[in-house]
């Protein structure tokens, strides 16, 4: 399972059971800590929380998140799925309320995103994997990098481990009748290539496939030496150091044990 260390379920008082957004965000994001370690690294960096980039955005849930928390903050989500934000403007704009002229949403391709300058620009969920060759992503990273203002910082979220490596089926209960199932596939060890898919089983025993991946499964040597090789200054591994179980706590580190199944966040400055 890949968030094994995700907590928090997220409640929304519009989802219903048979909407694979809403699903999604429940199950798989977590805003308060991924805007936490942004709002810390950009400290760290010495740049204001303002500007946010939010690419393969989804929903735009984190984006929606940001411009709320404070007057100052304006965000771009950008993703190459309009249904996606049809489903951010029912669900997210009206909520912001006045804050809503903050956030925009953007059709587009990332590698062919806003140009900036942002104080930060985010890739999460690790749908950047969907980049299979070295070139497209350091295509990709080279225009992150020019998108964010000197000093900014791109944060981009990687798994790996064992089980990272093998065919796996995870469930996990959501809540009123409502289970969370990641169906992996096992990992080409030549090319590195991942074939995964989210379900969810419903209440009364039927079963929705929401979402399926193609991904690269990238290792984080082979990112770090990318992001240095694109002109990054700095580049940071954020390791959980918590035991399973426990709430995450993630720190810079050098060196880790490896595990049967980790996450962690790559933070590396302009």
């Amino acid at each position: 399972m890949l968030k094994t260390k995700k907590k928090r379920l997220l409640r929304q008082p519009s989802a219903t059971v048979t909407d694979p957004y809403a699903l999604y965000e429940r199950a798989v994001q977590d805003p308060v800590v991924e805007l936490g370690l942004l709002e810390r690294a950009l400290r760290r960096a010495g740049r204001p929380a303002k500007r946010l980039r939010e690419d393969f955005s989804g929903t735009a849930l984190l984006s929606a998140r940001w411009v709320a928390a404070g007057p100052e903050r304006s965000a771009v989500a950008v993703d190459i799925d309009p249904a996606v934000h049809d489903w951010a403007r029912a669900h997210h704009v009206p909520a912001l309320g006045s804050a809503s002229r903050r956030l925009r949403l953007v059709h587009a391709d990332v590698r062919r995103g806003p140009s900036g300058p942002f104080d930060a620009v985010v890739a999460l969920n690790f749908s950047y994997q969907v980049f299979r060759t070295r070139t497209s992503l350091k295509d990709y990273l080279s225009g992150a990098r020019r998108a964010l203002a000197p000093g900014g910082v791109l944060m981009l979220d990687v798994f790996g481990g064992g089980l990272a490596q093998q065919g796996l089926l995870d469930r996990r209960r959501l809540g009123r009748g409502l289970t969370y199932v990641w169906d992996q596939g096992p990992l080409d060890p030549i090319t590195h290539r991942i074939r995964c898919s989210i379900c969810f089983e419903l209440p009364g025993g039927r079963r929705m496939r929401a979402f399926d991946y193609d991904w690269r499964l990238w290792t984080l040597p082979e990112l770090t030496d990318l992001l240095e090789e694109v002109g990054f200054a700095d580049v940071a591994i954020l390791w959980d150091v918590e035991p399973p179980g426990v709430e995450p706590r993630y720190v810079p580190r050098r060196r880790a044990e490896n595990q049967r199944a980790w996450l962690a966040y790559l933070v590396a400055r302009r």
